[in-house]
């Protein structure tokens, strides 16, 4: 990957989508008292973990760039972006995780026990990113 393409920055994004089409469509159908967001909350899960194993990639691809001496305004934006989306993804999985501690023996830990830990590992994706933008900061800085 010599150059970093426009598009190719935000793939993380289209699983993250998916990712919360089938986190509302649990909500939906707990409200509605139909036990299928039992199967809905794992391909939440599952898509938000490919989109942050496409995150640390992509991060990875641009680490390798910083290395080199080579930043762009890209580089910039994407870390910027990504520091908004884990951090608002972090907080609203944290409280949900909190919200349903009265349901817990109800159904309630199901999504206790998928939310807790993705707003944990979205919440260090944030950090990753604060740090990445940091490293920026100081390397335009010097230069």
């Amino acid at each position: 990957m010599n150059q970093l393409d426009k598009n190719g920055t935000y793939k993380f994004l289209t699983p993250l989508f998916f990712s919360g089409v089938f986190f509302c469509l649990s909500f939906y159908f707990c409200v509605l008292g139909v036990f299928l967001f039992i199967y809905s909350l794992p391909i939440y899960a599952f898509f938000l973990l490919i989109s942050l194993f496409i995150f640390y990639r992509t991060d990875k691809n641009l680490n390798r760039f910083m290395e080199k001496g080579i930043t762009i305004f890209t580089h910039y934006r994407f870390y910027n972006h990504c520091i908004g989306i884990y951090l608002l993804l972090s907080f609203v999985l944290f409280l949900v995780s909190v919200a349903y501690i009265p349901f817990y023996y109800k159904g309630g830990f199901i999504f206790i026990w998928y939310c807790a830990p993705m707003s944990l590992l979205c919440f260090i994706s944030f950090i990753q990113s604060k740090k990445r933008l940091k490293v920026l900061k100081k390397q335009t800085l010097i230069y």
